[in-house]
């Protein structure tokens, strides 16, 4: 049967971390062949489904090498087990907490995705469509009807989905450095050639351009505009990175306006440090640990305590932190002495457009501000008046999610939790978990009596304890 002529249960546009996610929890919970055999079908533009543009980026990962590969497990054989006696894979188990490099994370993502996509092609109830663009998606009864082109062909196919997953990606919008100011002028206006975004800089042709900028120069300067873990891992970059750029006392200026977090593994490990910027607001209540969303991991939070000079560790002299604060004329004069200014200002998800049921276009709350999210606590898409959409779920870098209660994470967290492992697990979960229980055919409803007997033996009942 044609995918056009289907009606999938559950549609994921883009193939990347962000769209393997929800299969890959599945395939720890043991559901995955409850969820092919609903109708899967996943929408990518690229050759392969897996990678997404991960591997591009020419630095350490903020996780360690054993949670990319967690995602391997699960309860029955199958050709993502198969993975965990692949080279690579034993490379990245063996890196534990520390980091790896993001370009062996995406060539081990290129393998899950592989093998995720020789499951989907063999199953009879699901579809993979590479080289195909998602255009836009149009509400209809029970579901969405997704507009796909074909990039090889430009063929135009119409799929229906009981459920949609956004997984598209991010960007780092430029008119957001418009509308930045510092001082009374757009950054923009004000650095012009010298402005800069991180997610270009973070890749090996960004830190070419940033060391031909400054080769030659006898005090070169860059200033950092951004508080956030990417602003962090520029810092990394250029003092760790650039061979031929001497940097001098001072010569790389992070400027920030969010305190710089620290992340511990438990309160105990951060008193011992003499670390007390936090309180139990800033403790996740299931695992015990200091900013665990919020603090720095790995490379950055080496760097980030090095220029704080936290724990004794030895100072970085050639990285300045300089809090930006309202009218900062400090600022505005590092930041036109700099040679380079790189900003770090967060990402933006990608949504293609959406059409109500009389054709209307939906407005997503994301659009409503720069900071604002595009999922709720259920990763369900909102629309402009933060109303949760039917059928339809966001998932990546940018979406907005925010963890709750059981999932964790300190009550203070106001951010976004960008985390692979979060994503095939717990936040993947809740995806799974809502198109699995809307697959089932309606139960009968209790015997009134019978289920206040019910209720009264689960209130006497002890809790069981939360795992984490």
């Amino acid at each position: 049967m044609a995918v056009s002529d289907r009606v999938f249960g559950l549609v994921i546009v883009g193939g990347g971390p962000g769209g393997l996610a929800s299969l890959l929890a599945a395939h720890k919970m043991g559901h995955l062949e409850d969820l092919l055999s609903a109708g899967v079908a996943v929408v990518e533009m690229a050759d392969h489904l897996g990678a997404g543009s991960i591997g591009r980026y020419a630095i350490n990962s903020d996780s360690g090498g054993r949670t990319f590969v967690d995602c391997l497990d699960g309860n029955h054989p199958s050709e993502l087990t198969e993975l965990r006696a692949h080279p690579l894979t034993r490379k990245l188990a063996a890196a534990g907490d520390g980091p790896v490099a993001l370009a062996d994370a995406g060539r081990f993502l290129s393998l899950v995705g592989e093998a995720v996509e020789r499951m989907m092609r063999s199953h009879p109830a699901s579809a993979v469509l590479t080289r195909h663009e998602a255009l836009c998606a149009h509400q209809i009864n029970d579901g969405w009807q997704l507009e796909t082109r074909d990039l090889e062909t430009g063929a135009v196919r119409k799929i229906k989905a009981r459920h949609l997953i956004v997984a598209s990606g991010a960007h780092q919008p430029l008119q957001r450095m418009a509308s930045e100011q510092v001082g009374a002028r757009s950054l923009s206006e004000r650095c012009g050639d010298r402005l800069l975004q991180s997610g270009d800089v973070l890749t090996a042709a960004g830190l070419a351009r940033v060391q031909g900028m400054l080769t030659g120069k006898a005090e070169p300067r860059v200033a950092i505009i951004g508080g956030s873990t990417s602003a962090a891992a520029v810092a990394h970059a250029l003092l760790n990175r650039l061979p031929q750029v001497s940097f001098g006392t001072d010569g790389v200026t992070l400027l920030h306006r969010r305190p710089l977090r620290i992340y511990y593994p438990d309160r105990q490990s951060a008193l011992a440090e003499s670390y007390a910027e936090w309180t139990e607001e800033d403790v996740c209540q299931i695992s015990g640990r200091v900013f665990r969303f919020a603090g720095f991991r790995l490379d950055s939070r080496e760097l980030i305590m090095q220029a704080r000079r936290i724990g004794d560790r030895p100072p970085e002299p050639r990285l300045r932190l300089h809090h930006l604060r309202q009218d900062d004329d400090e600022a505005g004069r590092i930041i036109d002495a700099a040679d380079v200014v790189i900003a770090a200002l967060g990402y933006r998800p990608r949504a293609m457009p959406l059409f109500d049921h009389s054709g209307a276009a939906i407005e997503l709350f994301s659009h409503t501000g720069p900071q604002a999210p595009m999922v709720d606590g259920h990763c369900r898409l909102l629309d402009a008046s933060g109303t949760p959409l039917p059928h339809i779920f966001g998932i990546g870098l940018a979406a907005g999610f925010v963890p709750r209660g059981r999932l964790g994470g300190e009550a203070s967290f106001r951010g976004q939790a960008n985390g692979l492992w979060l994503w095939q697990h717990d936040v993947g979960a809740l995806i799974v978990n809502a198109v699995l229980e809307d697959a089932q055919p309606p139960q009968p409803k209790p015997d009134v009596m019978l289920s206040a007997v019910q209720a009264f033996f689960k209130a006497a009942l002890p809790l069981p304890a939360p795992i984490g």
